[in-house]
């Protein structure tokens, strides 16, 4: 989705911005990430699509 044939890889920032920035932003604002968390980005190839999990920090766990 961040390539196209006639731009080469132009399409690519917008394509993160998209896909991976706006998401974790939406992360964030909903509160579903902490400082220290760890945000797990992975491509689910049968989906086609990008997946996305919150890996909490060990002090936010013991908390």
């Amino acid at each position: 989705k961040g390539y196209d044939i006639q731009f080469g890889a132009r399409p690519l920032k917008r394509a993160i911005q998209k896909y991976l920035e706006d998401e974790m932003a939406e992360m964030i604002i909903r509160a579903s990430v902490g400082e220290g968390d760890t945000i797990v980005v992975d491509f689910d190839k049968d989906k086609q699509e990008i997946v996305t999990n919150v890996k909490k920090s060990e002090s936010a766990a013991e908390a």
